[in-house]
């Protein structure tokens, strides 16, 4: 299936603005249709001038401050704020949806936008469930959506496949060189078939496996031949690599090799477990979204 309808959830950051540039470039590839959502917050402390990218500010709007997000309080190490007054959630989703349409509009891209109130979150979801593929920020430690809603949320939710992207780092791709975690789970198996669109002009594609220390040596892994042979009748050549776990986290084996191998797109199933016993004891996807260092596509 082609992609053709793509949602991306924007923020007052300058996450948000990497999340969006990647997320236009992959609309323009595609030929796709881009949702942009914007979740309105309660009033927060004005930050001086933003030196963003040229769009001028609505009359009267306190624009964002380079080097900050928007979370009430400076970042650690920033110099303290100037202004007490308070900048109005109205107009500052009014600055991110001018430059949400001054991305999309100069290259010809279809796009809409949706604002929802901080209470929203389920008509998020179900906006959500009507696209090809939903692009969302990693968690950071200081901003968080008003709804209190992370990525492993939205994915457990919404039934449809998930691009994550860190909160650092610039990309400018997202499946050319691509990493494919494989465990033979239904998660995995979902988020494989879900990826096909964004990978079938990769120039280099690995399946990974993690096996137990204890496993058979004779053992190819979870259907790691049958997988590959899957891609190539997609016209999608792939490698195999199989790891030994033990005592470095399966996630920190993925992310390192993911770094090796210079991918831009790390494929991963999402909560092979309940979301609840992986928020208490930990679990593979919880620690990729804690670390990722790459773009994670997630299916669940």
């Amino acid at each position: 299936m082609a992609l053709k309808d793509i949602l991306v959830c924007l923020d007052p950051t300058e996450a948000g603005e990497r999340r969006l540039r990647l997320a236009a470039a992959i609309a323009r590839e595609h030929q796709a249709h881009l949702s942009a959502s914007y979740i309105l917050s309660e009033a927060i402390p004005g930050v001086p001038p933003y030196e963003g990218v040229g769009i001028p500010a609505p009359t009267g709007a306190t624009e964002i401050a380079q080097g900050r997000v928007v979370a009430g309080v400076p970042l650690p190490g920033a110099p303290p704020i100037a202004s007490p007054a308070p900048l109005p959630s109205a107009e500052l989703a009014d600055i991110v949806e001018q430059r949400f349409r001054a991305e999309v509009q100069p290259h010809g891209i279809e796009g809409d936008w949706h604002l929802f109130g901080s209470g929203d979150s389920e008509e998020l979801i179900a906006l959500s469930r009507t696209m090809d593929l939903v692009v969302f920020g990693q968690a950071a430690s200081d901003y968080r959506l008003p709804t209190g809603f992370g990525p492993e949320d939205i994915v457990m939710a919404c039934g449809r496949p998930m691009l994550v992207i860190p909160f650092a780092g610039e990309f400018g791709s997202a499946g050319r060189r691509v990493l494919i975690a494989w465990d033979g789970t239904r998660e995995a198996s979902r988020a494989l078939h879900d990826s096909l669109p964004l990978i079938g002009q990769a120039e280099a594609v690995w399946v990974m496996t993690v096996r137990p220390r204890d496993a058979n040596s004779d053992d190819r892994g979870p259907s790691l031949d049958r997988v590959v042979r899957h891609l190539q009748r997609h016209s999608i050549a792939a490698t195999t690599e199989e790891s030994i776990g033990g005592d470095i986290p399966t996630a920190e084996l993925l992310l390192s090799r993911a770094s090796d191998m210079g991918a831009d797109l790390l494929v991963a199933g999402a909560y092979h477990h309940s979301q609840l016993r992986e928020a208490i004891i930990g679990g593979v996807s919880r620690d990729l979204l804690d670390h990722m260092t790459v773009p994670i596509l997630m299916s669940h």
